[in-house]
């Protein structure tokens, strides 16, 4: 299914990781500071009451996310007292050119634009054209009628209006601007009563873009641009890349894929992302412009002798309403809340010197801002690399080095454990829960990584203790390896949050056949080999996307050795190609590219021969793993198979009929990194002499992409190709 979530990228909303910012109490403010050219001047550490040391540390901290692959490259810039005492630029602008980054680059901030949009209501509640209870249906007649009559301008503010994360159901290219987004919210099933619960939403930004539209006359970043850009000085600040060369040239490539796995998907001479504004992903921005609006906040809405927001404003979006207890960020002795489009923290922990208030944003594309108005402290973290979380393990240490000013944090202190370790350590682990699953561990530098076919894909680095290994970005996840008298591993103690296993490890079963038995079994129930008797095949159908609300035509073609998948969604197509060597995907938003490294193999392995067919002519390492008994019917044989560059996944077989069940596996998917996907094959008929599966439903990790259901209506064999029918589309 490969060549079907490249295009369910496109067809999703980009996927927002993990919600960072924060907030403690806001009863004291810092003094007003007034917009200027450079408002944010250098100064020495100690002139600002800080430790050169702590700033030293902080350099160390971002320069080993990049030795490390944790990021690609980002931007460091610290302010203490409006004065700049840090900025520094890491790692590449472009990898794949050898281009190092430079300071005061153009990001994508993605969510960060909420709390922008945020601002623009509350501006429209000072000039009392809104009211936090102003029905939305008063504003936008499509909201009129049933559950959603009830939802109000506060539930958007707060995410608790009941939208899924996303309600948007079709391309970019296909919005003429925020009132077509809003409408298709207004259409969509709630999940809740609005008010009754927190469900973070881009639909509620964008819906509240449609409000400011409404309200205005014109189109929401016209309203941004004039009463919040241009007043505070955000010169370097694009709502639309449309039309802004310049700022074109000053964007990072942008990859996803995760630790030691970045790829690039978009890069300054492909088309902007955005053909209209998104008031919940789309702003573009500097370190510099963001500090001058969080600094605007941190003064309650003033910009010098200049009142742009009202102190109430200031005092209710900031203000801890709706508790966020699965965020990572708690796993640091936080208590995580979401305000009106901020989010808010509250410092559990004691011990330390706590500032009295916090607030801040992050975006998927790796971007974090923090604020600490007592401590008249801005932060901005800056980086490229899409889903990443190690903010939050920076978060962390900047409570520690820049407020506590102490430097015996144990995330400072990195444990090196000798090769020895980490090699016995590596190795399979049953999931205790699901028997029918496991855990791949595997070496990587210093750390481990962590793969679960089907589900997700972790990075670890040391902990404290020996066989400890906690996760990359400070998340509450956690693996310490249990040994047995001799020293040898025998389990691994998983702790994700609150629920802990002990996984056993992997021991080879007695009695099990033999790879080549199993290979055979699977080959002779799905006669493969036949192609090359039969030709090339033409498979015809459907594919439903349930997430997406979507039905489209699949057309795919293939022969014993290349593959052509087409699939048309009306607005969107895409085409995908592997000629055993080579390989392009093509759609009509983003044109041609032709597929390297994992995402070619993964296309490459998309073909019925290498699923059905000898699986050592694909995969570098093919084992039987265990027998596994069923309610009804015969066992099910569990086979481990490992490609040369993409992720490991699992095939389980039926023991009787020699037939593939499922295919446990993890996928890389453009601007969304590394996926897992399980896939269940059924209706199985003939097809030339072949038995060859008529419905296959795969299942995303990624709740934006969730199930697809691909059905074959008609298959032709012996159809006429030429070379051309293989060729780069």
């Amino acid at each position: 299914m490969s060549g079907t979530s490249c295009l369910l990228h496109r067809l999703a909303s980009p996927v927002v990781a993990a919600l960072i910012g924060c907030v403690l109490a806001f009863s004291v403010f810092a003094v007003p500071a007034t917009a200027s050219t450079e408002p944010f001047p250098e100064a020495d550490a100690d002139q600002v009451g800080l430790s050169e040391k702590a700033l030293v540390l902080l350099v160390e901290q971002v320069q080993g996310m990049v030795d490390a692959e944790a990021i690609v490259g980002g931007e460091l810039l610290v302010i203490k007292d409006r004065r700049t005492v840090l900025r520094q630029a890491f790692g590449y602008k472009d990898r794949e050119a050898g281009e190092p980054l430079a300071t005061d680059a153009v990001y994508c901030v993605r969510s960060m634009t909420k709390p922008v949009m945020g601002t623009a209501i509350q501006m429209l509640i000072d000039e009392g054209q809104l009211r936090l209870d102003t029905p939305v249906h008063e504003v936008l007649p499509d909201f009129a009628g049933g559950a959603k009559e009830a939802i109000t301008i506060e539930h958007l503010l707060t995410h608790s209006a009941g939208f899924p994360f996303t309600t948007m159901g079709q391309p970019l290219s296909a919005y003429d601007g925020i009132a077509a987004v809003a409408a298709e919210a207004a259409a969509a099933d709630l999940l809740f009563e609005p008010g009754s619960q927190f469900t973070y939403s881009d639909a509620s930004s964008d819906t509240l873009g449609a409000v400011v539209a409404a309200i205005t006359g014109a189109p929401p970043e016209a309203f941004v641009q004039a009463n919040i850009l241009d007043p505070i000085g955000m010169r370097d600040t694009f709502p639309l890349l449309e039309g802004q060369p310049a700022a074109m040239a000053r964007v990072p490539s942008a990859y996803s894929g995760g630790t030691g796995k970045w790829s690039q998907h978009w890069d300054p001479a492909d088309p902007p992302i955005f053909p209209v504004f998104l008031p919940s992903q789309s702003l573009y921005a500097t370190t510099t412009d963001y500090a001058r609006f969080l600094a605007f906040w941190m003064d309650r809405g003033r910009l010098g002798d200049q009142r742009l927001l009202s102190r109430a404003a200031a005092k209710r979006a900031l203000a801890p309403l709706q508790p966020i207890a699965e965020h990572p960020s708690n796993s640091n002795g936080l208590e995580v809340f979401y305000g009106q489009h901020w989010i808010v923290y509250q410092q559990a922990k004691t011990g330390s010197r706590q500032a009295s208030m916090a607030f801040g944003h992050d975006g998927s594309d790796g971007t974090y801002a923090w604020a600490w108005p007592d401590e008249d402290l801005i932060v901005l973290f800056f980086t490229q690399s899409r889903g990443t979380l190690v903010g939050l393990r920076l978060h962390r240490l900047l409570q520690s080095l820049l407020i506590d000013q102490r430097f015996d944090d144990p995330a400072l202190v990195a444990r090196t454990p000798g090769k020895d370790e980490l090699a016995q350590v590596a190795g399979l682990y049953w999931d205790e829960s699901v028997p029918l699953v496991y855990y791949a561990i595997a070496p990587r530098g210093d750390g481990l990584t962590l793969e679960r076919p089907g589900r997700m894909r972790l990075v670890f680095v040391p902990g404290e203790a020996p066989d400890e290994f906690v996760h990359e970005a400070g998340a509450p996840a956690r693996l310490v390896f249990e040994r047995g008298d001799d020293g040898a591993v025998t389990a691994m103690r998983t702790h994700f949050g609150s629920e802990v296993e002990s996984d056993p490890r992997h021991v080879p079963e007695a009695n099990l056949p033999s790879v080549e038995a199993v290979i055979a079994m699977v080959a002779s129930a799905h006669r493969v080999d036949r192609l090359d008797e039969v030709g090339a095949v033409r498979l015809t159908g459907k594919v439903r996307l349930a997430a997406r609300q979507l039905e489209g035509r699949m057309t795919r073609l293939f022969d014993a050795g290349r593959q052509r998948t087409r699939l048309d969604f009306g607005s969107v197509e895409e085409t995908t190609v592997t000629d055993g060597e080579r390989g392009w995907s093509a759609s009509t938003p983003t044109g041609r590219e032709e597929l390297k490294g994992e995402r070619l193999e993964q296309t490459r392995l998309d073909h019925f021969a290498a699923l059905f067919g000898d699986w050592r002519e694909h995969y570098r390492h093919v084992e039987v793993l265990r027998r596994a008994p069923r309610r009804e019917g015969d066992a099910v044989l569990i086979v481990r198979v490992v490609p040369h560059q993409a992720p490991g996944a699992t095939i389980y077989v039926d023991e009787g009929s020699g037939r593939v069940l499922y295919s446990f596996g993890l996928v890389q998917i453009p601007g969304l990194g590394t996926v897992g996907i399980q896939s269940r094959f059924e209706d199985y008929r003939d097809v030339g002499g072949m038995v060859l599966p008529f419905r296959i439903v795969s299942k995303f990790s990624s709740d934006l992409l969730g199930e697809v259901e691909m059905i074959i209506e008609e298959a032709k064999t012996g159809v006429k190709v030429t070379d051309r029918t293989f060729a780069a589309p």
